[in-house]
This record gives structure tokens, sequence and C-alpha cells, in this order.
């Protein structure tokens, strides 16, 4: 009985998430037409967001934006557990430019608005990595951050511990000079599993921003070192939670 409620659960977030975005879309269209309005969709991201999540019964709990100028920009870096993690940053307290993978670009008019507001990426592509964070520098301008999920993927062969981080995020922050801002998700895992035909549980779904971690006068030798101190808040963060879920 349990499972037959959760299918009917699951196909209830479907159709509020497909639903509240195809309103949305002819606005995303107006934005794609102009490259100096692109970083309004932060908006409608926020706005998609905020009412779908609120309208399947997710409460969120938004942690750490006291650490955060929304007229400043960051790298923000995450733990990639689920798909529910790109629907997080419409949380962010200024507009963000994502990088997510090329697969993105071929779902139906969401596709379309991504390629067009965001870049895309051919991860098993050494090239096509190396051109596509230039594109997201080149995008993000002066007025929106960057978010990215350094594990490169949803990868983790052991979830909730993350997969080594790879260096793009890093060289973004340094190439830019601005603070890289630690990410933790520890619930997104669990409200939507990364499955082949995944069924949504209803709980509280948390984001913990980080104290950003100034660049200034870093170069590229010190990008392992920051890889690594990023790292180990983001994991320390999801072991302490996953360890007071089990008291």
């Amino acid at each position: 009985m349990q499972y037959f409620f959760k299918q009917i659960y699951t196909a209830w977030c479907a159709i509020v998430f497909i639903g509240l975005f195809l309103l949305l879309f002819p606005f995303y269209l107006i934005i794609i037409s102009n490259n100096s309005w692109h970083k309004h969709c932060f908006y409608l991201n926020k706005i998609w967001a905020n009412v779908a999540l609120f309208l399947v019964g997710i409460k969120t709990q938004i942690e750490g934006l006291q650490y955060l100028d929304s007229k400043k920009q960051y790298v923000y870096c995450s733990n990639h557990f689920s798909l529910l993690d790109i629907v997080c940053f419409g949380f962010a307290p200024n507009p963000v430019v994502y990088i997510g993978k090329s697969s993105l670009a071929k779902i139906p008019l969401f596709g379309y608005m991504f390629k067009k507001l965001h870049v895309t990426v051919n991860r098993s592509s050494l090239k096509n990595r190396y051109e596509a964070l230039q594109s997201a520098i080149e995008k993000m301008g002066e007025e929106r951050s960057l978010v990215m999920y350094p594990e490169g993927g949803i990868v983790s062969k052991n979830i909730p511990h993350m997969a080594r981080f790879k260096d793009g995020a890093f060289r973004a922050a340094i190439t830019k000079q601005i603070p890289l801002v630690p990410v933790s998700l520890p619930d997104n895992w669990i409200i939507l599993p990364d499955e082949k035909i995944p069924l949504i549980t209803r709980r509280k779904m948390r984001m913990i921003y980080h104290k950003p971690i100034p660049t200034e006068g870093l170069n590229m030798e010190d990008v392992s070192a920051l890889k690594e101190k990023i790292y180990q808040v983001i994991e320390n963060e999801l072991k302490t939670r996953l360890k007071n879920e089990h008291r």
C-alpha cells in the first residue's frame, strides 16, 4: 500500500513541476530573446522552486544565507546525488549560471531553455569540458554567480559520500578571483533518488550554505589545496547530518 501511495505522490509531483514549467515557459522565451535579460531567469527559477515545492508539500530549510551578499558573485560548489539539486538553486540569493550535462539539452522545451540561458557539457570530452567552463565564465559576466557540481555529475558509488572533485569550479573561481561557497544538500538523494524509475519521498529539503572561501591572490597551483578544503567542508557536513539522523 505504501508503494502505491508513493507512485501516486510521484505522479502528482511530476504534474506540478512540469505544469508549472509550462506556465512559465513563455516568460523564459521572452528572457531568452535578449542576452542582457538572461540574469532575470533567476526570478523565474525562484518562482518555480518555491511554488512547486509548496504544492507538493516539501518544506525547505535554507541555512547560511547570512554569510552571503546578494550583490556579490560566487562559485557555488555542491554535492550532487539527485536531480532535485538543480531545483535547489532556485533558492540562491543571486542570479546564477548552471553547468549541466549535455543530455539536459535533449529534454523537450526545458532543454531549449537550459542551453540558451546556461551551459551544457559533454563530460567525457576534455576539450568540451574546457570550452564549457570558458563559456560559463563568459555568461557569468559581472552579475551572475556560477553553480557547479564538482563531482562531475551524479557519479558517487557510495551515496551519501561524495566522489572526488574535478578542477573546473576551482579554476573558474580563481580565474574570476571570486569566493567559492561550499553547499551541502543532505536530503535530496532520499527525496528523489537517482534511479531509473524513481519514487519521491516527502520530507524536509535542507540546503546549507557554508562560509565563502576567498580566492583573491590565488593561482592555478592552489587548485588542489582549494579542492580538498571545499570537499572536506561539504563531506563533514553530510557526515554530521547523517549521524544525527540515526541518533
